[in-house]
C-alpha cells in the first residue's frame, strides 16, 4: 500500500458545485416565498378594507395639532375684562393706570376717561409689540402737519392696533377688542410730547 494519497480526479472535484447550486437556490427560494408572502397579505388587507398597522397608526398625529388653536384661545372662556384708565391728577400729563394685563382671546372692555382739569385734548392708542419708539416718533411728527389736529393726531402707520378718538376734557370713549396673543403692548397717548409721560404697557398672557 503506497503512504501518498491517492489523488482526487477533476470530475471529483467538481462534484460539491451541485449540492453548492441546490442549497442557494434554497436560500433564494425561501428569501422569495417570505416576502412574496408578506406583500400577498398586505394587498389582501388592503383590498379587503382593512390597513396594515404601520399604515393605520399614522393619522394619530394630529391629534396634538388639533389641540393647539384651543389654548391659544384659552382667554376666550374668561368674562370680559373692564379696563378704566383716566388721567393721572397728581400729573395730568400721564395716565393714572400704566399697566393692565389680560389674557390672550379675551374680550376687553377698556373705558378711557379725559378728566384733565383743563382744555387739553388727549387720546388712549394701543400698538404693536416692540413699537412704542416709532409710535411716539410718528406722532411727534404730526405736529409738523397742518392736518394734525383733524386728523386726531393718529399717525396713520400699520402699527396700531385699538384707539379711541382725540377727546377733550370731561368726555370719554370705551374700546371693546379681542386681546392678540401674548406679548407686552405699548399703549400711549399721540398727542405730540404727551407720549413721553403718557403712555403704559398691555401684557396679554
Amino acid at each position: 500500500m503506497s503512504a501518498h494519497p491517492t489523488p482526487h480526479s477533476p470530475e471529483e472535484a467538481h462534484s460539491i458545485w451541485p449540492v453548492a447550486n441546490v442549497a442557494l437556490a434554497v436560500i433564494i427560494g425561501g428569501f422569495a416565498l417570505f416576502w412574496g408572502g408578506v406583500l400577498f397579505y398586505n394587498a389582501a388587507m388592503i383590498s379587503s378594507g382593512v390597513k396594515p398597522k404601520e399604515v393605520s397608526a399614522a393619522p394619530a398625529a394630529p391629534a396634538a395639532t388639533a389641540a393647539a388653536p384651543a389654548a391659544a384661545g384659552a382667554g376666550a372662556a374668561l368674562p370680559p375684562a373692564e379696563v378704566k384708565i383716566g388721567v393721572n391728577p397728581a400729573n395730568p400729563l400721564g395716565y393714572d393706570t400704566n399697566a393692565f394685563m389680560v389674557k390672550a382671546g379675551q374680550k376687553v372692555k377698556l373705558t378711557f376717561n379725559n378728566s384733565h382739569p383743563v382744555p387739553q385734548p388727549h387720546n388712549l392708542v394701543i400698538a404693536k409689540v416692540g413699537s412704542k419708539e416709532k409710535l411716539f416718533a410718528e406722532a411727534m411728527k404730526m405736529a409738523m402737519d397742518p392736518a394734525g389736529m383733524a386728523k386726531g393726531f393718529l399717525p396713520e402707520i400699520p402699527e396700531i392696533l385699538f384707539h379711541t378718538k382725540l377727546l377733550q376734557p370731561n368726555t370719554s370713549e370705551t374700546l371693546e377688542f379681542t386681546a392678540p396673543v401674548a406679548g407686552a403692548y405699548p399703549y400711549m397717548c399721540t398727542f405730540p410730547g404727551h407720549g413721553a409721560i403718557m403712555n403704559g404697557v398691555m401684557t396679554v398672557e
